[in-house]
């Protein structure tokens, strides 16, 4: 049995290849769906997570890191209400000119 060496394609040749297939719908395969895991992790410093601690109890949570994403999640709705707000405003001035 002979062995055939493979030689290693050039960026354009698989670009080319890419770009060949990726247009040839048999090519594709099903669909996957990807869910994230959902966890994150932040660093925090001692002085940052002692003060949460402090203002979870002061609030009365469980804990300083449900404090924290109960924090986050409202900041978060609060900025995308002031975006929509400030783009729905956008899009009514450019309304009346």
């Amino acid at each position: 049995m002979a062995t055939m060496k493979k030689r290693k394609l050039t960026e354009q040749e698989i670009d080319e290849i890419v770009i060949s297939e990726a247009n040839d719908i048999c090519k594709w395969e099903e669909p996957i769906s990807v869910k994230p895991s959902g966890a994150a992790s932040i660093r925090l410093s001692p002085d940052t997570i002692k003060k949460a601690k402090y203002f979870a109890r002061l609030h009365k949570y469980r804990g300083y890191q449900t404090w924290l994403r109960r924090i986050i999640e409202e900041r978060i709705k609060t900025e995308e209400e002031i975006i929509l707000k400030d783009l729905k405003q956008s899009l009514e001035s450019e309304i009346r000119m």
